[in-house]
């Protein structure tokens, strides 16, 4: 994090360079924005990916530390049980009577809060279960899908600003090309994202459980769609020497149907997407958790008067013999 503060007004600093040499007509603008996007590559996105990597280890470490069922508590409980039955078992033979009104009072005080502790954490794994599947893997999914869509979205405007200025060998043998990096970059986004049935957007299709889910996504597939269908037309036209055309195409007003409206429409299904399983996470955790509310109290309420009870019944069968 400390990082990513320290870089970030660095990034700021060229992009408002860029665009100051832009107003001037210089053609630094255009250098200034390439080496805010190698800033962004190399050095921005790896430390916010480190970053979400450790948080997404911690939520895991967290799920792990809070799914397993409390066996020693358990195991008390059932011990606690069978020493009660042995001594009721004992009081009978030895006095001829049936019940021990505190002991029964002390059995029954300890088999509520064993099924109280059993019954919560098994609600409580539901809980969080529910939460991880249809919450925690959607999200992920999806804000790996919102990054590559900004990453494609970076990559295409770099391919205009470049110009061709830097350039990648694709392919081997007679099949390799020249190609511009920027737009190489901006390609391998593109397949990352997919479509309905394919990439981050197909995954985040079948991983969403109902329509209020799954509808947001398709709606950004099928953007993705004209996105890629637009990029070309607008790479078409560039490849033919119309700089302004293609500019149009890319960063132009909606008459002349840009890709970033394609963009924008793909960001805002996205993100109401997210806000959806954000809701579905929140819900399914709080229902975790809820599963367990009252347990400490109850369970320190039942074990005083499952002692108390045990402690009146063997007094009270110690009385009769003085």
């Amino acid at each position: 994090m400390g990082e990513l503060n320290k870089l970030l007004p660095e990034y700021t600093g060229l992009i408002e360079r860029a665009r100051a040499s832009n107003r001037q007509g210089l053609p630094l603008g255009g250098a200034y924005l390439r080496y805010a996007n190698d800033k962004m590559q190399k050095q921005m996105l790896p430390a916010a990916e480190k970053l979400y990597t450790a948080e997404n280890q911690r939520l895991s470490a967290d799920y792990d530390a809070a799914k397993p069922y409390p066996w020693f508590a358990i195991a008390l409980g059932v011990i606690a049980l069978g020493a009660l039955g042995w001594a009721q078992r004992r009081n009978y033979r030895r006095t001829n009577r049936v019940f021990n009104h505190g002991l029964v009072a002390a059995t029954a005080a300890s088999a509520v809060v064993l099924l109280w502790l059993v019954a919560g954490h098994t609600f409580a794994r539901s809980g969080l279960s529910d939460s991880y599947d249809h919450g925690v893997k959607s999200l992920n999914v999806l804000n790996d899908a919102r990054i590559d869509s900004l990453k494609a979205r970076g990559n295409e405007n770099l391919t205009l600003v470049s110009r061709g200025a830097e350039t990648v060998e694709v392919g081997a043998g007679d099949a390799k090309e020249i190609k511009d990096k920027f737009d190489v970059d901006y390609q391998a986004s593109m397949k990352r994202l997919g479509s309905a049935d394919s990439g981050l957007l197909g995954k985040a299709v079948a991983i969403a459980d109902d329509d209020a889910g799954k509808n947001p996504v398709k709606d950004a597939a099928k953007n993705v769609g004209v996105w890629k269908d637009r990029h070309k037309t607008a790479r078409d036209i560039d490849d033919a020497g119309n700089y302004k055309g293609a500019l149009d195409k890319i960063v132009g007003d909606k008459k002349d149907e840009p890709t970033g409206e394609c963009f924008d429409n793909v960001d805002d299904a996205l993100e109401v997407a997210l806000a959806h399983e954000q809701r579905e996470f929140k819900q399914a955790a709080g229902d975790g958790k809820s599963a367990m509310d009252g347990l400490p109290q109850g369970a320190a309420v039942l074990a005083v008067l499952a002692a108390a009870g045990a402690v009146l019944g063997i007094g009270r069968r110690l009385s009769e013999y003085r």
